[in-house]
């Protein structure tokens, strides 16, 4: 499967074939997500939205399993606060 989609570095894993949740994403990155499709190497991309985080994951995972050899990645519209407050979202606590 080729689909990115963003999680927290302090999450635990998910089980397969489990979905994110949607609430969760929306209050912490975006109420707002796009999807974004690579086709090949040589640019031939496409990016849809804006859509909720639900609807953008079920977009992604019917585009994956038409064409899994694509590239097909759910993303944040916008983000509410400073590079600093997005990165600690991401970034495993290094002090335990």
């Amino acid at each position: 499967m080729a689909l990115i989609y963003p999680v927290a570095a302090d999450l635990p894993e998910p089980e397969d074939g489990s979905e994110p949740d949607f609430a969760e994403l929306a209050a912490d990155l975006s109420d707002t997500w796009l999807v974004e499709v690579a086709v090949e190497d040589d640019g031939d991309d496409a990016c849809f939205g804006p859509l909720t985080a639900h609807s953008a994951w079920n977009l992604a995972v019917d585009v994956d399993q038409r064409r899994p050899e694509w590239l097909v990645s759910v993303v944040p519209l916008h983000v509410a606060g400073t590079a600093d407050e997005l990165v600690a979202l991401f970034d495993e606590d290094d002090e335990g």
